[in-house]
């Protein structure tokens, strides 16, 4: 079985007059991501590997997450998961190396939120509603997957494990 956690980065700076790429979380942004990760630890689950676009806000939720927890996460940068499309995602997560069966994507939307659609084939009804309603900052959606390998995943095969928000978690969320 394989687990894929999408981790949308947190609360950012605004991007009037700056680089998209360089935009930092702020406050809230910063104590979202630490709320969440808490609460995927209180679950245990927790995965192996966190692949960030390498952009300051996915960079930083990724680095907020392994400190919360425990257990040691690797953490590597994929450039391609920057305002990647449905299909990139979807390429990019099939070529992950079959050693590591868990493995966090933190990126950015509509990607993330049409990679979760995508996949989701069963889970709790409300939760996949709510997910495919809306996909805030700070959100991760827990995917358990029955492929044995990464490169056999397909569309609508996924059980949608958890999803999170900040909001539900005691904090605001856009």
């Amino acid at each position: 079985m394989r687990r894929l956690f999408l981790i949308r980065h947190a609360k950012a700076e605004p991007s009037v007059g700056r680089d998209d790429y360089e935009r930092r979380l702020t406050d809230r942004g910063r104590a979202d991501a630490r709320r969440v990760a808490a609460a995927l630890a209180a679950r245990k689950m927790l995965p192996d590997l966190l692949v960030h676009s390498g952009a300051a806000r996915a960079k930083e939720t990724a680095e907020i997450f392994a400190a919360e927890w425990k257990r040691k996460v690797a953490l590597r940068e994929e450039a391609g998961l920057y305002d990647a499309s449905l299909a990139s995602l979807l390429a990019l997560m099939r070529a992950l190396s079959d050693e590591n069966a868990r493995v966090g994507l933190v990126g950015h939307n509509p990607g993330l939120g049409e990679l979760a659609v995508a996949l989701i084939g069963s889970g709790a009804e409300p939760e996949m509603r709510r997910l495919a309603a809306k996909y805030p900052t700070g959100a991760v959606a827990v995917l358990d997957l029955s492929a044995r390998r990464w490169e056999d995943v397909k569309r609508n095969s996924a059980m949608l494990a958890v999803y999170l928000t900040p909001a539900e978690l005691g904090a605001e969320a856009d």
